[in-house]
């Protein structure tokens, strides 16, 4: 099993931000471990789609499908931490 940097890009997630619903995507990253690099992107997603803390800001009926993109994926060494839980947002045009 290896390692993984897994860099992903959501689009179309309305979310609360300083009271206001906004419409953002994001930019995050990643490490996972995995078979192969299909593995390790799926594991990937499923943790941003389980983000507790993501989804508590979401709206729940959203007009919106929230999608996720594979940005880039690339090996890292054996001693690099798993995890990661940060975003960047940003506005997605038409905003």
């Amino acid at each position: 099993m290896s390692k993984y940097q897994v860099m992903l890009r959501g689009e179309n997630f309305e979310i609360y931000l300083d009271n206001q619903l906004k419409n953002l995507g994001f930019y995050t990253t990643r490490i996972v471990k995995g078979n192969s690099e299909n593995e390790a992107e799926k594991k990937a997603v499923d943790l941003i789609k389980n983000d507790k803390r993501l989804l508590s800001m979401m709206k729940i009926d959203s007009r919106l499908t929230p999608k996720i993109y594979l940005e880039t994926i690339d090996s890292v060494p054996w001693w690099k931490r798993t995890g990661g839980k940060g975003y960047t947002f940003w506005p997605m045009e038409g905003e």
